[in-house]
């Protein structure tokens, strides 16, 4: 059937245009869930590591490899969920995805930087540290699922 031969009434129009919106919304109903899921593992996995290096450098350093291991193992899981399943994402997911790894990020670099150095005996620094980047994973997944 071609459209110059016998175009959709007013109606059938309305009713498919009806059907794209909820097609698509319904589309995006699921979108992003693995990335979600993976920022906020990402943000477990790494705030915890931050007090298991924290804790490890209090008793014993040669240890430190555990805790590391067992979070790239942790991190590698959560990747591999979010590659495989992560299909489609919501509409400004790029842009709002590199800010909060960008914070992520720093707060990583600044806690293990600092946490093993300057501040390696400063219990209140390690905690700070891993309350902003479990802040900042809850918030990013918070606004991500609410998109």
């Amino acid at each position: 059937m071609s459209a110059e031969s016998n175009p959709p009434s007013a109606q059938a129009a309305r009713d498919l245009l009806r059907e794209a919106g909820r097609l698509g919304a319904a589309a995006r109903t699921g979108a992003s869930w693995p990335h979600i899921a993976m920022l906020l593992g990402m943000g477990a996995i790494s705030s915890l590591s931050l007090i298991s290096f924290w804790l490890v450098g209090r008793f014993d350093e040669s240890l430190i490899a555990i805790p590391l291991i067992a979070m790239l193992i942790w991190l590698g899981i959560f990747m591999g969920v979010m590659l495989a399943f992560g299909r489609s994402t919501k509409r400004g997911f790029g842009r709002r995805w590199i800010t909060f790894m960008a914070i992520w990020g720093a707060l990583w670099v600044i806690g293990v930087g600092f946490g093993t150095t300057l501040a390696a005996n400063q219990l209140w620094f390690t905690l700070s540290v891993a309350t902003a980047i479990t802040l900042n994973s809850a918030i990013g997944a918070w606004v991500e699922a609410r998109k």
